[in-house]
């Protein structure tokens, strides 16, 4: 009876070593199955190329960490420490520095806006929507959602806030139900820079994205602020908020320090990652960390993590409101994946369990 013994003994083994190099359900917030990882980051502004050095550091170490190569990178304005200054050259550092880390990440998916300190540039992605695969995209540059805005500039940012609404009416009404992620460089929270304008019409597009996000799962991503004191409230340099939670929105008609309505969040609202400098006074509760962002898709949630020169530094996640409707590079939706995996995963435990009887019984 020692033969079959053996025999039952090395085929669980052979089963066990096979179940162990599948995936695994891990604590780190890369490898949890992910189908779809966006990289974000903003603000590459620091002496010479040390932002865009910095950069190439942080995203080696979310590599070494176990992220994927990412589905896009998407990137909120600013290149240079100079005033309306040229792009061009750092938005090219990026798109050499990303696949010097990862030489597969597809180039033609590297989204990059205008910030205020740009001048108009061949490298920006224009102000629209985009399928993304995945996911949709709604880009806003700085010349279409200026940072300091009169009322004149306010009938501009009314325009893009339309024509936000008509691409989100259009997907609601035809039952798309991907994520949609917004990328600009101004925040639509209120700060103390409301004394002079900066951003004062935003609860125009704020308005649209909190009737979306009743339906859709909308993420709204920003840079500009550096932090300062202008995001303590809200978690500092590596500031995230979820639905649900309370934020502060500029009063169109009355701009100043205290204009703002408190509204409640229907949709996630997160900064890009600020990479080039962030001097914040480090207020409780807030850091003024360098980082890059990215966003792993989920089968029922989306994570948000940030990560510096140090490692990982915050990761929050968001149930989805529609549950795997994002599609993987293949165009499979991830939900079918999810149930393929885990019929697979089922017949492997119980394949498993059928052996250990087996082990008993002629072990008797």
């Amino acid at each position: 009876m020692k033969k079959p013994k053996v025999f039952l003994s090395v085929l669980l083994a052979a089963v066990l070593a096979v179940a162990v190099c599948l995936p695994a359900l891990a604590a780190s917030p890369f490898g949890q199955g992910e189908r779809v990882t966006v990289l974000t980051g903003s603000d590459f502004q620091d002496t010479w190329v040390k932002a865009y050095d910095r950069f190439a550091s942080v995203l080696s170490g979310m590599k070494a960490d176990g992220m994927a190569t990412p589905h896009s990178m998407l990137v909120g304005g600013d290149y240079t420490k100079i005033l309306f200054d040229d792009a061009a050259p750092g938005i090219e550092l990026i798109r050499q520095n990303l696949v010097a880390v990862y030489p597969d990440a597809d180039l033609d998916k590297v989204v990059c806006i205008q910030g205020n300190h740009d001048n108009p540039s061949p490298g920006f992605t224009k102000t629209g929507f985009y399928d993304m695969g995945a996911y949709a995209l709604y880009c806003i540059n700085e010349d279409d959602f200026p940072w300091l805005q009169t009322v004149r500039l306010g009938l501009r940012v009314q325009k893009i806030a339309a024509d936000i609404k008509s691409n989100l009416d259009s997907m609601i009404e035809s039952g798309d139900r991907r994520p949609v992620i917004v990328l600009t460089h101004l925040p639509l929270h209120h700060t103390s820079r409301a004394l002079y304008g900066d951003n004062r019409f935003a609860s125009y597009i704020f308005d649209v994205l909190e009737d979306a996000g009743n339906t859709l799962d909308v993420i709204f991503l920003f840079g500009h602020q550096h932090s300062g004191d202008y995001d303590d409230y809200i978690g500092g340099s590596v500031n995230f908020m979820r639905p649900g939670d309370v934020i502060r929105v500029p009063n169109p008609t009355l701009p100043g320090e205290n204009a703002y309505t408190e509204r409640t969040l229907t949709f996630t609202y997160a900064n890009c990652g600020y990479i080039g400098y962030s001097d914040n006074n480090e207020g409780d509760g807030s850091t003024n960390a360098l980082t890059l962002g990215a966003i792993l898709f989920g089968d029922e949630t989306f994570t948000f993590v940030k990560y510096g020169e140090n490692g990982l530094l915050r990761a929050d996640t968001v149930e989805r409101k529609n549950a795997g409707t994002d599609t993987g590079e293949a165009g499979t939706p991830s939900r079918l994946r999810e149930k393929l995996w885990n019929a697979q995963r089922k017949l492997i435990l119980r394949f498993m369990e059928m052996v250990r009887k087996l082990l008993a019984l002629f072990g008797k």
